[in-house]
C-alpha cells in the first residue's frame, strides 16, 4: 500500500527540512522523483515509500538525505472570514443539514462573508458552522509554485490514495481520532494525559483554519481533534498510569514489536470510514497516528517522520515543545499528511515567504505561510471536486 513517508531531525534548535526519495528502499542520499507504492513504517529509518531527512547538521547527511532548514516568512495574515465583497453575503446555518456539519452559503459578491459559528472550542478555536465561499485566487508571487506543486507530485498522491488528512476530516464530520502508539520506555507524563488534544488541535488548526471559508470549507474556524485510543507494549500498560478509563488500550505489536494500533479501527486501511471489524467501535477508530519513542530508529538523529498515517516523534522532542503555540516539526510532518512533498530537489519556483514544506525557506517561522495557506486551498478545491464532496 502506498503511503507518504518522511523523517525530520533537530539539532541546536535549528529546524531543517525533509526531502523526498523515490523508491521502496530509503535513498541514502534523500533525493528522487514520485513517491510510489508501500505500507506504513515499522520504522522511521526504513520507510516503505521512500524516506525524507532532517538532518542533524546543517549540511550533514542522514539515512535518507541530507537538509538545513531555516527559511524567512513574508506574507501578510490571512483572515478566517476573508472581506466581505459590495454585494450581500450569507452565512449557511449550523447544524446537520449535510455530512459536512453545516450548510454553506455563496456571497452575491466579494470574496468572504460572514461565518456562521456552532460546535465547541478547542485549542482557542471555535469549530463547526458554516460559512461563505472565498473562489478568490493566489497572489502572483505563490501562484506559480502551487501549479507547479500540484503537478509535480501532490495531485498524483491526492488521486492515487484516500487516507489524507482532508479525506478523514470530511468523512469524520470535522473531526480527527487520534490513536497514540506509545514506544517509550517513560510513563506518560500528566501533562499530556491531560492536554494533549489540545496541543494536537492548536498544532492543527494552524493548518485547518488557514483553510477559513474557502470554496466552501465547511469548518472555517478549525476542526476538533479526539484521543480515541493508546497502544503500549505488552505488559507495559503501567506506562498509561492515568489516562481517561473509557479510551480503549490495545497490546498487540507490528512485526518490529512496536505498540500498534489496531487495522481493523484505522482510516489509514479502511478509506471508507466502515470499521465494522474494529472491537472497540466505530466512534474509537483512528484516523491518525500519534508514535512516541525514546529515539527514532537509526543512528537516533531524527527528530520526527510523518505520512498520511500521521507522525512519529522522540517523546522528549515532542514533550519539549509540548506548550509552543505552534511547532514546525511537528506541523511540516502533518503537511505531508494532507499529501505535500518535501522539495529537497526542487527545481521550481519558490513562494514568496517559504513553505514549512521547503527546506530552508521560513526563517524559523512555526506555522503555515501564506504559500502553505494557498497550497491546501489549492488541495481543498481539487480534493472536493475529486471526491465529490
Amino acid at each position: 500500500m502506498f503511503t507518504v513517508t518522511r523523517v525530520c531531525a533537530l539539532a541546536c534548535l535549528v529546524f531543517v527540512g525533509c526531502s523526498s526519495a523515490s523508491s521502496n528502499a530509503p535513498d541514502p542520499l534523500g533525493k528522487g522523483g514520485a513517491e510510489q507504492a508501500g505500507s506504513a513504517p515499522a520504522s522511521a529509518g526504513n520507510a516503505a515509500a521512500g524516506a525524507s531527512a532532517i538532518s542533524s547538521s546543517l549540511a550533514g547527511s542522514s539515512s535518507a538525505g541530507a537538509a538545513s532548514v531555516v527559511g524567512s516568512g513574508v506574507g501578510g495574515a490571512i483572515s478566517s472570514a476573508g472581506t466581505a465583497g459590495s454585494g450581500s453575503t450569507t452565512a449557511g446555518a449550523a447544524g446537520n443539514a449535510s455530512p459536512h456539519g453545516g450548510a454553506a452559503a455563496t456571497s452575491s459578491a466579494g470574496s468572504g462573508g460572514s461565518l456562521g459559528v456552532a460546535g465547541a472550542a478547542q485549542g482557542g478555536v471555535t469549530m463547526g458552522g458554516a460559512a461563505s465561499c472565498d473562489v478568490s485566487s493566489p497572489p502572483s508571487n505563490v501562484s506559480a509554485w502551487i501549479d507547479e506543486s500540484w503537478s509535480g507530485q501532490l495531485a498524483n498522491n491526492v488521486k492515487t490514495r484516500k487516507a489524507w488528512n482532508l479525506d478523514n476530516v470530511i468523512l469524520n464530520k470535522g473531526q480527527m481520532n487520534l490513536c497514540v502508539r506509545w514506544g517509550a520506555t517513560s510513563a506518560v507524563p500528566a501533562t499530556v494525559r491531560m492536554n494533549l488534544e489540545s496541543t494536537i488541535g492548536r498544532w492543527f488548526n494552524d493548518w485547518f483554519k488557514a483553510l477559513a471559508s474557502y470554496d466552501c470549507f465547511p469548518y472555517p474556524n478549525g476542526i476538533r481533534v479526539k484521543v480515541t485510543g493508546w497502544a503500549v507494549k505488552p505488559g507495559k500498560q503501567a506506562l498509561l498510569d492515568g489516562i481517561d478509563p473509557a479510551i480503549p488500550v490495545y497490546t498487540e505489536t507490528d512485526g518490529e514489536g512496536e505498540p500498534k494500533c489496531p487495522d481493523a479501527c484505522s482510516s489509514f486501511v479502511h478509506w471508507d470510514h466502515v470499521f465494522t471489524g474494529c472491537a472497540a467501535g466505530a466512534a474509537n477508530h483512528s484516523d491518525y497516528w500519534l508514535w512516541f519513542d525514546d529515539k527514532l530508529p537509526g543512528d537516533g538523529s531524527a527528530a520526527a517522520v510523518g505520512g498520511d498515517w500521521g507522525l512519529r516523534m522522540p517523546v522528549s522532542i515532542f514533550t519539549d515543545h509540548f506548550n509552543d503555540t505552534s511547532f514546525l516539526i511537528a506541523e511540516h510532518e502533518m503537511g505531508h499528511g494532507f499529501g505535500f512533498q518535501d522539495y529537497y530537489d526542487w527545481t521550481g519556483s519558490t513562494p514568496a515567504g517559504g513553505s514549512l514544506m521547503i527546506v530552508g525557506s521560513t526563517a524559523g517561522k512555526q506555522s503555515p505561510t501564506v504559500g502553505d495557506t494557498w497550497l491546501l486551498r489549492r488541495t481543498w478545491k481539487e480534493m472536493k471536486t475529486l471526491r465529490g464532496w
